[in-house]
């Protein structure tokens, strides 16, 4: 850190009274739902000195000064040592936030008018890898992001310092979607990625990725503009993104079409060739070319068999029923700021062509968080769902539904997701015994001067276990996976995301309590490790 001049009067004003107990930002622990800790404060240094009192007294000697830099590797020793000799600033920053051992080290030089007041810093034992829950705080101890700002009143406040926050994360599920989207960024060559996993009966967020993450204990600057945010490692993909998802819209487009009436499974659906709508052609990847019905467009992924149904359900209620699936304005996530929240972004007018492009999942921009928190709705029973990063007292969470679809229509979406990781493109993502539900999504990204780049897509994958009795709901996003192993394959949701959604059940469905086999250990809220409680 470079030497930062500052006048003496302002230390006086605002840092002397910051070695006053009182005065210290002391902010209250944050723990994961099991106790592990995530977020706490330790006592730290800002330590600085007197240029004039130190050139009065001699000066400082060259080896001190090396001395000091080896105790401060990130000091500008060139701009110390021009404050030291001139004298002129009556004070200037020699670090910030010091550790004990820093300032004791410092201190130990015996270098006259080196001097350190107290001060209480955030530390976050867990890293990147909670990176983008917690957000950070700035050099004030003021939540700037994530939850440390969310809930920043909270978490300062002095009668609740001392009181633990609980939030509704599982430390070990965290770190295993971590580990996860990490290896798989890297196996597909992907510049990023998304995740997150949700207790469908209570809306509490149990993981949650973004890949590029940061640590918060090195919290990086916020970008310079707009066009550098998305790109920016503080950018969460998964509440700030807006992304057209592709093909797992068309669970919604079902539920739509059931629930309206519009359609059965059974109706049949003329898919029989490539159509055009708003003077666009609409095809299929891997087109049956034949009449098929709602449970076979959901099955095979039928885009010409979703504009087929959005016509039966009609642009406006497809309209009505996708803003009350809550995809037209920012998702009421307790423990996310509003300004992490993107809203959706729904077609301006309902004309054909938006209506047929919506059907499958484009045209239609919104947050990994939009998406789940909607299908959750549905999956859970059709009860509505509110996203948290606090933990939900089980006992407390009978209430009354606040009724999203039927509970027939939840189970036929479930039974269709079921299928699809039985017979389709979910097969890589199918865990024995774990009753997996799930859809793929395969979607051109969108070219910032108009259109789709083709040679660019964003690949999803939600995953719903168990289908017969809905717990957890889980979205992967890979953005522009390759294939890299020379077969030429396009790299598609059902070879990138969904191994990915995979991998990542395997190690997370134990940790959550669940054996296979379809039997839920009800006995305990999440499987218990050797060790785990204490």
């Amino acid at each position: 850190m470079s030497a930062i001049a500052l006048d003496y009067d302002e230390l006086e004003k605002t840092g002397n009274a910051a070695a006053d107990e009182e005065q210290i930002a002391r902010r209250a622990p944050l723990l994961d739902r099991n106790g592990r800790l995530l977020a706490s404060t330790m006592q730290t240094w800002e330590v600085y000195v007197h240029p004039r009192e130190s050139l009065g007294a001699g000066g400082v000697s060259a080896d001190d000064l090396e001395k000091l830099g080896d105790v401060f590797p990130q000091l500008n020793l060139i701009e110390m040592r021009r404050h030291l000799n001139e004298g002129k600033r009556k004070f200037a920053w020699i670090a910030r936030k010091a550790s004990p051992d820093q300032w004791r080290r410092a201190r130990d030089l015996g270098i006259i008018g080196v001097y350190a007041k107290p001060r209480e810093d955030r530390v976050y034992p867990a890293g990147r890898v909670v990176s983008h829950i917690v957000g950070g705080v700035d050099v004030d101890n003021i939540g700037v992001a994530g939850v440390e700002a969310a809930l920043n009143e909270r978490i300062s406040r002095p009668d609740r310092r001392d009181t633990p926050v609980h939030l509704s994360v599982d430390l070990r599920v965290q770190t295993a979607l971590h580990r996860t989207l990490l290896a798989a960024k890297s196996e597909f060559a992907a510049p990023g990625a998304a995740g997150l996993v949700m207790d469908v009966r209570t809306g509490e967020l149990i993981a949650m990725v973004s890949l590029p993450d940061f640590d918060p204990n090195d919290r990086p600057p916020a970008p310079a503009t707009i066009e550098q945010q998305a790109r920016s490692p503080i950018f969460n993909k998964v509440t700030q993104g807006a992304f057209e998802l592709g093909s797992i819209f068309k669970l919604l487009t079902a539920a739509t079409a059931l629930e309206s009436g519009a359609a059965t499974l059974e109706t049949p659906l003329d898919a029989t060739r490539p159509i055009r709508r708003g003077g666009f052609p609409i095809d299929d990847f891997l087109g049956k070319y034949r009449w098929m019905s709602l449970r076979e467009m959901v099955q095979h992924s039928s885009n010409i068999a979703a504009v087929r149904v959005t016509e039966l359900i009609g642009p406006e209620r497809q309209q009505a029923y996708l803003e009350n699936f809550g995809l037209g304005e920012r998702v009421p996530a307790i423990g996310v700021p509003q300004g992490e929240l993107s809203k959706g972004q729904l077609p301006v007018k309902w004309g054909p062509a938006e209506s047929a492009t919506v059907s499958y999942g484009h045209g239609i921009s919104v947050s990994p968080l939009h998406y789940v928190t909607a299908l959750a709705s549905v999956v859970n029973y059709g009860c509505r769902v509110t996203p948290t990063l606090l933990k939900v007292d089980k006992a407390a969470t009978d209430k009354e539904c606040d009724r999203v679809v039927s509970s027939a229509t939840s189970e036929k979406i479930r039974g269709l997701m079921r299928l699809v990781a039985e017979t389709t493109s979910g097969r890589n993502a199918n865990i024995p015994g774990y009753d997996i539900g799930g859809k793929t999504g395969t979607a051109y990204q969108v070219n910032p001067n108009g259109g789709y780049n083709t040679d660019k897509r964003l690949n999803s994958f939600v995953a719903l276990w168990p289908t017969t009795k809905p717990q957890y709901l889980m979205l992967i996003s890979l953005d522009d996976p390759k294939l890299l192993d020379e077969t030429r394959r396009n790299p598609l949701a059902g070879l990138t995301a969904a191994p990915t959604a995979g991998r990542a059940l395997e190690r997370i469905a134990p940790l959550l309590g669940m054996i296979p086999n379809d039997r839920f250990n009800e006995t305990a809220d999440f499987f218990e490790w050797p060790g785990d409680r204490g």
